[in-house]
């Protein structure tokens, strides 16, 4: 007797449980996120530097142009710059997020051969206008809730911001 007391009292408890709500599993999202996001800005960021070195080598191969590939010492310095002015106000695993977009678009150019048919300026452009690069920028920030207008996307591109000496 005692057994199904108990049993009825459980059942009784899960079921005036309140059922989930979407905040929580939405909150559940973002922790599951956070904790699987790596954190390394920096190292992510060389890695933009590194890929669009790729690109542009195979640029300079098909015009039969020399090309020097950035030093190490250079990507760690353009890095740090930009990790502590343009991205300063985003938390480390929000700009690791942002550089791995942007590696993802050099890669991507890289593979589809898109390097060897655009001058290296429309290269740079090209980011402005790749809706997977600016797509996975607007991820970054959703995933903290919070929003990136499309005026804003251009301020958190490398290369654009090299490009135009801010």
């Amino acid at each position: 007797m005692n057994y199904k007391i108990f049993f009825l009292g459980i059942v009784l408890l899960f079921s005036c449980a309140e059922s989930k709500k979407f905040e929580d599993s939405y909150k559940e999202t973002v922790l599951l996120q956070y904790l699987l996001t790596p954190n390394a800005p920096q190292e992510t960021c060389e890695s933009i530097i590194t890929n669009k070195d790729l690109c542009f080598k195979a640029y300079a191969d098909s015009l039969g142009a020399p090309f020097t590939a950035t030093t190490s010492s250079a990507k760690t310095l353009t890095c740090q710059g930009m990790i502590n002015t343009a991205y300063k106000n985003m938390s480390g695993i929000a700009q690791t997020c942002a550089f791995n977009c942007q590696v993802t678009d050099w890669k991507s150019k890289t593979n589809s051969g898109l390097c060897t048919q655009s001058t290296i300026p429309a290269l740079i452009e090209s980011s402005l206008t790749s809706s997977s690069a600016i797509s996975c920028l607007r991820s970054c920030f959703a995933s903290t809730n919070n929003q990136i207008s499309t005026d804003q996307i251009p301020l958190y591109l490398l290369f654009n911001i090299i490009q135009n000496g801010e």
